[in-house]
Order: structure tokens, then sequence, then C-alpha cells
């Protein structure tokens, strides 16, 4: 189980991420955005990461907005939300007007359950679970922190 706070007065939730780029660790700043299929990294993390975007690959995607360019990146490792995951892809670029650093996405948010409380602003994560005793033990920990 990891748990972390959040401003739930804030316009988004914005959580703690580790990422491991060419050039060492960074603690990035990264919005949750459960209507974004992928993890966005703004080029300003991906440049003090290490990344030479205009040597970067480029993929179309669809967004919001529609169909836009944006560059493919590979991280070593990507921590958030008691979650790591090793050679991870991510797009960009983040539209400027947010003030994160990216976007934690839904290939991200689905390895584990995601429960959120916004009224104590705190976002709690547990491994996903078949067994029955299992999951009861869960959920006494989800009533707990929640």
């Amino acid at each position: 189980m990891s748990w972390t706070r959040f401003d739930p007065t804030a316009t988004f939730i914005r959580t703690p991420v580790r990422i491991v780029g060419l050039q060492g660790v960074e603690w990035l700043g990264m919005a949750l955005d459960t209507g974004s299929n992928r993890t966005v990294l703004s080029e300003l993390a991906a440049i003090r990461l290490g990344y030479d975007l205009l040597s970067t690959p480029t993929v179309r995607i669809v967004t919001a907005s529609g169909i836009a360019e944006a560059r493919l990146i590979f991280l070593r490792q990507i921590f958030a939300l008691g979650v790591t995951v090793d050679d991870s892809r991510l797009v960009m670029p983040l539209p400027t007007q947010l003030r994160a650093d990216g976007l934690l996405g839904l290939d991200f948010l689905r390895l584990r359950n995601l429960f959120c409380n916004f009224e104590k602003g705190i976002l709690l994560t547990l491994p996903f679970s078949r067994n029955l005793t299992h999951r009861f033990a869960l959920s006494a920990q989800i009533f707990a922190a929640l």
C-alpha cells in the first residue's frame, strides 16, 4: 500500500514522481490525468533529464484538441504512487498552460488500484488482488487510510 497527500482545493492533483533519465534522477510534480491515455512529460523536464529533443523520434497522437505531433522518449525508470516502471515510453509536448512537469496518464495509473479521498486530500494505491482473503485485508487498509 502506498499513499500520498494532495491539495483538494487545487485545480488538479499534483503528485511527486521520481524519474531516472539520461543524466540521473529528477523529482517532478506531475498531474494525475485519468483523461489521458499516455503519460506525458514537459519539454523542459525532458531537457533537465538529459534528452536531446531534436534527435528523438516523432509520433502522431490524438488529443482533446485534435491530432498532434509529439516527441517520443524512453525513460530508464519512473516511480510514483508506490509503483516503479522500468523502460517507460513517454510523449510530449505538454500544454504550456498547465503548471506541472507532466501528466500521469492511464498507461501508468492502470498498474494498481487507485482510491481518492477528496475531503482529506489522500491518494491511496493498492495492488490488484484475486484472492478473497487478500481483498478483505486490502479493504481494511483502505478504510483505515481513508
